[in-house]
């Protein structure tokens, strides 16, 4: 009798987990179709629901993170995916929203500094978790980040000092005409809006630049900050002097570790 009793509990127990987790991924779907049609705060009480029993699942992290980038909030949403980077294994989805998110923060304030009002571009591109696994988040290790602190290193992966001299580098690259190692600077995919391909960004800038018989680049006033072991974003003054033109700026470069080898994938000018 007691084996049978241990037999039907077990049972009931796989039943109600069973039936528990079938639940959880009903209502990861329902969040995801309430935030499709803009529905954001009836999704987020939905995902803060789920968040209760699975706490450290990137994918309803990224959700909430994309529902206050969405409403917003950017700096609630890089602090809640930075709280979520996993020691144990890259997660894409958040490095990636996280590099989309400092890249539209300094985009915002390259339009503010100019006074430019163009709500076509003001959107911020976040990818959207479409699928739970309740498995992703069991074993690993998530760090908490002190957001106060986003110019200390993780890992090891990135340094400040790095991120520094690589800005060193580029400008020094530039200015001795070395385009090889000056459009190695920047990730493969990498080329400014205005430009229908990298490769007519490269032939632009090349032009640009043999049409200067002198170029002296100083970079100076470095600052990194929004930082952790995958990206940074610097930012910097960049005087700039040819035998036809010149000018002072106020730059933001994003700055990402892609193979382990540093790489700008944004850069931004605040005149």
């Amino acid at each position: 009798m007691r084996i049978k009793t241990i037999i039907f509990f077990s049972f009931a127990y796989f039943l109600g987990s069973a039936s528990y987790a079938s639940d959880i991924y009903e209502n990861f779907q329902n969040a995801n179709d309430l935030i499709l049609s803009e529905k954001f705060t009836e999704a987020k009480k939905i995902l803060l629901k789920i968040k209760e029993s699975k706490p450290d699942n990137y994918q309803v992290i990224n959700n909430l993170a994309y529902i206050e980038a969405k409403q917003g909030d950017i700096d609630k949403a890089i602090k809640i995916l930075r709280r979520s980077i996993s020691k144990d294994k890259d997660i894409d989805i958040i490095y990636k929203n996280l590099t989309n998110l400092y890249a539209f923060q300094a985009n915002i304030l390259y339009e503010e500094a100019l006074s430019i009002k163009d709500t076509n571009n003001n959107e911020v591109i976040l990818s959207l978790a479409n699928n739970l696994d309740l498995d992703s988040s069991e074993n690993s290790s998530v760090t908490e980040t002190n957001i106060s602190k986003l110019a200390e290193p993780i890992q090891n992966n990135i340094q400040i000092e790095d991120v520094e001299n690589f800005i060193y580098e580029w400008a020094s690259f530039w200015q001795n005409k070395n385009y090889q190692e000056y459009f190695n600077c920047y990730a493969d995919q990498y080329f400014p809006k205005n430009f229908k391909s990298r490769n007519a960004w490269m032939s632009d800038r090349k032009e640009k630049i043999q049409n200067k018989k002198n170029i002296e680049i100083k970079i100076s006033n470095t600052e990194v900050f929004g930082f952790n072991n995958k990206v940074a974003l610097i930012s910097f003054t960049q005087a700039y002097n040819s035998d036809s033109f010149s000018d002072v700026v106020k730059k933001h470069a994003l700055i990402s570790l892609v193979n382990d080898t540093l790489k700008i994938t944004g850069e931004y000018i605040l005149k």
